[in-house]
């Protein structure tokens, strides 16, 4: 999460380098790169197909308006555009190839998946405003989990994009606390696996299941990785209720992509699975204090995505306290928190 130093520098970049409002709200340069990544314009230009008649007839488009298209990302700064009428990549039209040293096209940016098709969801933002609806749903007529859910493809994007944040942390949030002692842990809404995966390969004592809208992914993992004696999978929601008698049940970026109302919910779901002796297990990164959210992009994603928002600390902690839940721990796994919640004292 970016902090509220990082983000007052970034204003200030943009007031020096003169940038208007109207250059700070345009939509034309945000939806030509979208295009672009959409049509895999960088890899096809690396492969060769260089002008735009070449690019339109690999991407099943109009020439014309293609090349007009490709002219502003030239005049932006992402491609060039020589004499011949060909056209190269720049430094940060490279990005669209290769971002870290890995194939890129982000797929929050391709329009042809469920993140990039959420994205559009923000021209929803003034009816979020006044009505409290789901942007996502308003624009699509259905929720994101559900899209996820019908489209076994995306749903399998979604949990790459989330296993790669996953993947940096896993080695301190593993060692941030006794998994071990637990016995067995529920990683509710785990994706396909990889949070567990860390766990049990770092804690030999423990097993463990993923509970999320498809089986399938963390079974492979597990298959993969050797696990298949420790780990298991099974479809179902945590809107619903869970599987009992684990030692634990872990909630890992959850509590931000729902309503109140639904964490209330989820907690609750969790804290009946785990009683009388299991704990709740909240693993997140959270907005630093009450009134500042310094993630904004991320807090307005989660708005309009889901109808959810990025939460500080004692906000979680007050949801949980409203279903029976008190904090026994807290322990930091580099900049996460891992939040160990029992059923409170009467």
């Amino acid at each position: 999460m970016a902090t509220f130093e990082a983000t007052a520098e970034a204003a200030a970049k943009n007031l020096e380098s003169g940038r208007t409002l109207r250059e700070l709200s345009d939509l034309f340069t945000p939806m030509a790169i979208r295009v672009a990544i959409t049509l895999r314009i960088a890899q096809k230009i690396d492969a060769g197909r260089l002008t735009a008649e070449a690019l339109a007839a690999d991407t099943a488009t109009d020439a014309d308006v293609l090349e007009r298209v490709l002219l502003h990302l030239v005049t932006i700064g992402v491609l060039t555009r020589n004499d011949r009428g060909e056209f190269g990549l720049t430094r940060i039209g490279e990005d669209m190839l290769v971002e870290n040293g890995k194939a890129a096209n982000p797929p929050w940016l391709d329009l042809n998946t469920v993140a990039g098709r959420a994205e559009l969801a923000f021209t929803r933002l003034l009816d979020v405003a006044r009505t409290g609806e789901v942007a996502y749903s308003a624009q699509y007529g259905t929720s994101f989990w559900d899209d996820l859910t019908r489209d076994p493809s995306s749903g399998t994007d979604f949990d790459v994009v989330m296993a790669g944040g996953m993947e940096r942390r896993i080695r301190e949030i593993a060692e941030a606390y006794d998994w071990g002692a637990l016995g067995s842990v529920v990683d509710v809404g785990g994706g396909n696996g990889t949070l567990l995966t860390g766990l049990l390969h770092a804690h030999p004592r423990l097993r463990g299941t993923v509970l999320d809208r498809h089986a399938e992914p963390a079974l492979r993992t597990f298959e993969d990785v050797g696990l298949g004696e420790r780990a298991t999978a099974t479809t179902g929601s945590f809107l619903d209720p869970l599987p009992p008698g684990a030692g634990g049940y872990i909630l890992s970026r959850i509590q931000s992509d729902w309503n109140d109302a639904d964490v209330r919910t989820i907690l609750s779901h969790c804290l009946e699975a785990a009683r009388p002796h299991g704990k709740v297990i909240v693993v997140d990164e959270f907005a630093t204090e009450e009134g500042v959210r310094c993630d904004s992009e991320d807090d307005l994603r989660m708005l309009v995505y889901y109808g959810g928002k990025e939460r500080t600390m004692e906000q979680v902690r007050a949801l949980a306290a409203d279903v029976g839940l008190s904090v026994e721990s807290l322990r930091k796994a580099a900049d996460w928190t891992v939040m160990e919640l029992a059923p409170a004292e009467n």
